[in-house]
């Protein structure tokens, strides 16, 4: 066999390899909606995924900012280092750590496809979203209409069946999830005549399972994250403005009925589990006392005091994302974390400004990442897949303005010619031409 064959041949092998650790990956988010059990199933296949990908030939591309690598690099480092204060639960702060790392490979990993297949990586990643967001949906209505014996295990709390959690082990984990999906299928509702109906439905079941785990952070996420999308692609896209036009005028009509019957629907909901859910709750006093005394103990304690230690040690965990992992693991990995968040942010930002092609893929990302950044002031949220993976996307090249395609959902599979063809392995697609020469782009 010529060398010409032989490098034809490993190339093709390697191309094929790619193409499993692609469809391992989408598969590891799809199933990122069962993880009532830990290790979750998401995570053995992206670790699997991780292994393939590593046996083919990646393609050299640079695919993060000079910032978020200098991120990912502090948040890494100085998370181990952290180990070493640990004074409790040794085997649970090793936990913690060795799931940041699978964290930060889970975004590197969304970056990298994000960079590397555009659009196509998009809209894959957010619909193996939304498929998870389905079946998680699903589980909600067997747990509403007690369909199953037990569907008690869907809720939050033993025998008491007011929040749902689903797969998942908090309602307030199951709420955030929904939002990037609902976003992504409310952009279908408006774009897509083919598929509108479709994305009616689905967004009915995300609707319901969001309200139903009575998450006031999900809630005011989602409703933030809306707002910034339609004021995006309002104010700069009018295609878009007619039906958004048609949403804004319909809730203003909603509004002024609650309004007038304001008296009458305060009376139905008075003593009821959504009246108290939508009241000052008896914890909200105190967990920003805990934030200020967490602040003081992080200048007192600038490596961190370990993974997991705060409530041995004080007896309590803030409700933010930023202070908490400033305590645990350092002010140095709390900075590698908001270099990460914060180079996200900036760079669809500059997208949406730019309003060069493919702008509008950058708008949903960042309307998430602004909603997800208001919860995460009131919540912990470091080991949110899905945080990572929203982040990730915000280093994609996209050049397409649709959320889906003009012809089919899933292109058709090009096939090699039979001679350059593995035996036994998937095949890669030609690269599409508008990811050509953006690679090196940030």
């Amino acid at each position: 066999m010529s060398s010409a064959g032989i490098f034809s041949s490993a190339q093709s092998r390697s191309d094929g390899m790619q193409q499993l650790a692609w469809r391992l990956y989408l598969l590891s988010i799809t199933t990122s909606f069962l993880v009532v059990i830990e290790p979750a199933l998401c995570d053995l296949i992206f670790m699997i995924g991780l292994v393939v990908f590593g046996f083919s030939r990646p393609k050299t591309t640079s695919f993060l900012s000079g910032a978020a690598t200098t991120g990912v690099l502090l948040y890494l480092i100085f998370s181990v280092i952290s180990l070493f204060f640990v004074q409790y639960n040794p085997i649970g702060a090793y936990r913690a750590v060795l799931i940041e790392f699978y964290m930060i490979g889970l975004f590197v990993m969304t970056a990298y496809y994000a960079r590397t297949r555009g659009d196509e990586a998009f809209r894959a990643i957010l619909l193996a979203l939304v498929i998870g967001g389905v079946l998680a949906s699903i589980v909600t209505v067997v747990a509403l209409l007690d369909l199953i014996p037990n569907s008690d295990i869907f809720y939050r709390g033993e025998g008491v069946r007011n929040r749902v959690k689903a797969t998942f082990k908090d309602p307030n984990v199951f709420g955030p999830f929904l939002v990037p999906s609902i976003l992504f299928v409310t952009w279908i509702l408006v774009e897509s005549k083919r598929y509108r109906f479709l994305a009616l439905g689905v967004l009915g079941m995300l609707l319901i399972s969001l309200v139903s785990t009575f998450s006031r952070g999900a809630w005011v996420h989602a409703l933030f994250s809306l707002m910034v999308m339609a004021g995006a692609l309002l104010a700069l896209r009018s295609t878009s403005r007619a039906v958004f036009s048609i949403i804004l005028y319909l809730a203003i009509a909603i509004c002024l009925v609650v309004l007038l019957f304001l008296d009458r629907i305060v009376a139905g909901l008075a003593d009821t589990f959504f009246a108290d859910r939508l009241s000052l709750q008896s914890y909200d006093t105190t967990r920003f006392a805990f934030v200020a005394d967490a602040t003081v103990q992080i200048l007192r304690h600038p490596l961190g005091i370990g993974p997991v230690q705060a409530r041995f040690v004080y007896g309590y965990l803030p409700h933010n994302t930023f202070i908490a992992f400033a305590m645990h693991n350092g002010i140095f990995a709390c900075i590698g974390l908001i270099l990460i968040y914060g180079s996200s942010l900036f760079r669809c930002a500059t997208k949406v400004m730019d309003q060069r092609p493919g702008w509008t893929k950058y708008a949903l990302i960042l309307s998430v990442l602004m909603g997800l950044l208001v919860l995460m002031m009131v919540v912990g949220a470091i080991h949110w897949r899905h945080m990572y993976v929203v982040c990730g996307l915000a280093f994609g090249v996209y050049a397409s303005d649709r959320a889906l395609p003009e012809g089919r959902l899933w292109p058709r599979k090009q096939v090699l010619p039979t001679r350059s063809r593995p035996t036994g392995l998937i095949v890669n697609r030609p690269n599409q031409a508008n990811h050509i020469g953006h690679w090196s782009e940030h």
